[in-house]
């Protein structure tokens, strides 16, 4: 084409830094300005990420409707938006609202290109189970994030296969690097931490499919093997009280930290020794394990969706089946007992950040999809 696409990313809203929200954020903010036009549209509000967006030089319209009854009105608010701003390419995640208005706009061809972008492996329920399956048959493309991401969906849409392209989530590395054992005793004192405890943790949101009370559970296991550890959850969300009530029930509270939310997730990692994620379901891509592989991190987690598309089993970490908080401890107390180990596979991990998950790789590949889209 002669002119820059035309990309619009339609979305309720922008306001947590989850996975799904940093990857839509780096796509915009990196897109080749010369060969693409991106912008976004929110119909409640832009959020801290939308603002973000803006300051970045993305330009954001917002139609401040709350209220799902009202979607009507969104609906009349949208279309006099795409009258007056035209678009070659919509994009959506599993955003409810966001799919509702893309699949009604590629159905009444008032959009001629729609693609949807899938971030987790867990099925939708109330109104996203009637939503889901109209978006997933309206879309031009889907993304899926890993071939385990793809198998998953593919047992409940078979006949989508044809329109599935696989994009890696990806971070800015920038100067992040593997860490020395000093280092890591510097920064857990920076934090407060003991400097010179065995450090497990992991920088997530609190969420039921986390299964945080069973990273509870696996600390107390290692700390019943005689392993001098400490163990901490950096964020917060909805079921931070179930993660008290396992930390009070188990007698661990003098062994953990719960410091809340942060802004900056590597800082956190470089006071960590291993990262451990016990979630036992919809976890596509987890971000939060390429953050901590990029500053040298092994990583101990449990086999599920794309976790071990991620996590090389021996080689970057170790792998076991969700719910086996007898294996995971035994994992972390084999790295508790051989530092060279992990920094062996630490630093594997790194280079498979490098090479295969950076930001750069990933928004040249979404950058080839809309192409692609474009001429065909």
């Amino acid at each position: 084409m002669s002119r820059p696409i035309e990309v619009l990313y339609l979305a309720s809203e922008m306001s947590s830094f989850g996975g799904a929200e940093r990857v839509n954020f780096l796509v915009l903010t990196g897109l080749d300005r010369a060969r693409f036009r991106p912008r976004a549209l929110f119909i409640k509000r832009a959020g801290e990420i939308g603002q973000r967006l803006v300051q970045s030089g993305v330009p954001v319209e917002t139609l401040h409707v709350s209220k799902r009854a009202r979607f009507p009105l969104v609906l009349i608010k949208t279309l006099s938006y795409l009258r007056a701003c035209p678009v070659d390419i919509v994009f959506t995640a599993e955003d409810r609202i966001g799919m509702a208005l893309a699949t009604i706009l590629r159905k009444r061809g008032i959009i001629s290109r729609y693609v949807l972008c899938f971030h987790n492996t867990r099925r939708h329920t109330g109104v996203g189970r009637l939503i889901h399956p109209l978006a997933v048959r309206s879309a031009d493309r889907i993304v899926m994030l890993s071939e385990r991401n793809k198998q998953f969906w593919l047992k409940h849409y078979p006949d989508i296969d044809s329109k599935i392209s696989i994009v890696n989530n990806g971070i800015v590395i920038g100067d992040a690097r593997p860490v020395s054992a000093e280092r890591r005793r510097q920064r857990r004192t920076e934090l407060g931490l003991p400097p010179d405890k065995y450090t497990v943790g992991l920088v997530t949101f609190f969420k039921q499919f986390k299964n945080l009370p069973a990273f509870v559970r696996v600390a107390r296991l290692v700390i019943d093997a005689g392993i001098d550890a400490q163990f901490v959850l950096v964020g917060d969300g909805p079921e931070r009280p179930a993660v008290e009530k396992a930390i009070a029930d188990l007698s661990v509270a003098p062994y953990f930290s719960l410091p809340g939310t942060t802004t900056d997730s590597r800082r956190w990692y470089e006071a960590f020794d291993v990262a451990l994620m016990t979630s036992d379901s919809s976890e596509a891509f987890p971000m939060t394990l390429l953050e901590a592989m990029s500053v040298g991190l092994p990583v101990v987690a449990t086999n599920v969706a794309g976790i071990p598309d991620i996590v090389v089993h021996g080689q970057t970490g170790f792998i076991a089946e969700p719910k086996d908080i007898q294996q995971l401890a035994h994992y972390l107390v084999q790295l508790a007992r051989a530092p060279e180990l992990r920094q062996q596979m630490g630093q594997t991990g790194y280079q498979r950040v490098l090479t295969e998950f950076n930001a750069d790789l990933m928004v040249q590949r979404y950058g080839q999809l809309f192409e692609q889209l474009m001429r065909s």
